[in-house]
């Protein structure tokens, strides 16, 4: 049985969350469902990652998803399917000038 595996790439209040502030992370997803979804990510980060951390939990409720730098609409999250390989990113939300 092959171990699903993504990269997760870190910036903004989604780095400054983590202990050690890493750039990226290599995350194992659950084996079922095969292909995972990723709108099951988030809660998978929150309860088996990173389990504990309301600040990272507080910074991914708000983050929207990119994979392999391709933004993905919230009402496609359903669709979005993990297989293995890809770079995912929690893109929190930023404000500036």
């Amino acid at each position: 049985m092959n171990v699903l595996q993504i990269t997760l790439l870190f910036f903004a209040s989604v780095r400054t969350s983590l202990p050690s502030e890493p750039y990226s992370t290599t995350v194992s997803l659950p084996s079922d469902p095969t292909p995972y979804p990723i709108s099951l990510l988030r809660q998978h980060l929150i309860e088996q990652v990173y389990p504990g951390n309301q600040e990272f939990k507080q910074a991914l409720l708000k983050s929207a998803w990119s994979v392999d730098e391709e933004m993905v609409d919230e009402s496609d999250e359903q669709r979005v399917m993990l297989k293995g390989g890809e770079i995912v990113c929690p893109i929190p939300p930023v404000s500036g000038g």
